[in-house]
């Protein structure tokens, strides 16, 4: 007789390539509206910024290492949307550096680690009151601050951007610059 044929038993779940291919192209279009309402230009600016100073002040303990003082100096220009980094050892100048300080405000000073804003002693970076940041030969901070209060460093510098501890660039008394809100 004929054999009967058992019923096939297909699971249909499960996604089609059609459903998956959809689903990416929605979350794709999802993703490039919503981000960037969460992360501002702003932000973007302060960050790079806070690295490049990060860097700069690097080299700059690092060339002082067992050689001469070597000096930074931060001055924004007048309309605010430039920062001239100017560096210099016991012989002179040594190189000029222009950061782009678009959206970007700066403040800080010696020995105030606590928070960024109004506190005593912090002051913001103009032209007319640049920062200077001085190494020693053994790559610790020498007298160093904001001009007006320059002086010694007993508890570290702190530069602030944009008033945010987040896009804070800090120099511990050893001369060591790291990102980030400062340690107390």
């Amino acid at each position: 007789m004929g054999r009967s044929k058992a019923p096939k038993n297909f699971n249909k779940s499960g996604f089609t390539l059609i459903e998956l291919i959809i689903t990416l192209v929605i979350l794709g279009i999802v993703s490039a509206v919503v981000i960037p309402r969460f992360i501002s230009g702003n932000s973007f600016n302060a960050v790079l910024v806070r690295d490049q100073l990060v860097a700069m002040i690097r080299n700059a303990q690092q060339a002082a290492l067992g050689r001469a003082n070597v000096s930074l100096t931060f001055t924004p220009n007048s309309g605010g949307s430039d920062l001239s980094v100017a560096r210099a050892d016991s012989v002179g100048p040594t190189e000029t550096v222009n950061i782009d300080l678009s959206s970007v405000t700066l403040s800080g000073d010696i020995n105030v680690t606590s928070s960024c804003g109004s506190v005593n002693g912090q002051a913001a970076i103009t032209d007319s009151t640049p920062m200077t940041i001085n190494f020693g030969e053994l790559g610790s901070l020498a007298n160093s601050g904001v001009t007006g209060s320059v002086g010694p460093v007993n508890s570290g510098l702190r530069i602030c951007l944009n008033n945010d501890p987040v896009f804070s660039v800090c120099v511990s008394p050893s001369g060591f610059a790291y990102a980030g809100d400062c340690d107390d």
